[in-house]
């Protein structure tokens, strides 16, 4: 009788323990320290929310700097998002794969080498915020045209938007670039 009342005492304290207080007290330094983070590092522009530094987006227009491939369509069909509801995540599919050489070389614009590894493939999340200063610098050309400023002030937004990379190659925010694009004064 005793060691199932100290099994009992032991299983309701735990409960307490990892149900309740540990969540309680995660939650509440996020809320305190971590603010920020623990809400999604939303951006806002001209007061709205237009997004997350987390999660990437999908840019058709010539003016703005594209972000990577999405293996999951960054949820933007309708129907697979009412089949699959919302997700993330690669193709998971092999080298050989022909559909995966299929999209790649639609990304790539048909045999154009001169393209980088990241605007030709997907994330591993299929939700990269980021892109590599080497991608965003071969996308200015494109928008200074578009925007008809000189590609100097392009790339010199790029220059001041980098962020280093610890073990990858230097990278980009794709919204926060974006922004800062509208932000510039013609």
């Amino acid at each position: 009788m005793n060691t199932i009342r100290n099994s009992i005492c032991l299983t309701i304290i735990t409960m307490v323990l990892c149900g309740f207080l540990f969540p309680l007290a995660i939650t509440l330094i996020g809320q305190i320290f971590f603010y920020q983070q623990a809400n999604g590092s939303l951006i806002t522009y001209d007061n709205r929310i237009v997004g997350s530094k987390l999660i990437g987006q999908h840019w058709t227009d010539t003016r703005y700097f594209h972000g990577r491939p999405s293996a999951v369509d960054y949820n933007m069909n309708p129907e697979k998002l009412y089949k699959n509801g919302v997700s993330s995540g690669g193709s998971n599919e092999s080298n050989g794969n022909t559909e995966l050489i299929a999209r790649v070389k639609h990304h790539v614009k048909f045999g154009n080498s001169n393209v980088t590894i990241d605007a030709a493939t997907s994330s591993g999340s299929g939700l990269d915020p980021h892109i590599t200063v080497e991608n965003a610098l071969k996308q200015a050309p494109r928008i200074a045209d578009a925007r008809h400023i000189s590609t100097s002030r392009v790339t010199d937004l790029i220059q001041h938007r980098m962020q280093r990379g610890v073990l990858t190659n230097d990278y980009v925010n794709v919204l926060e670039l974006n922004i800062a694009l509208d932000k510039m004064k013609y």
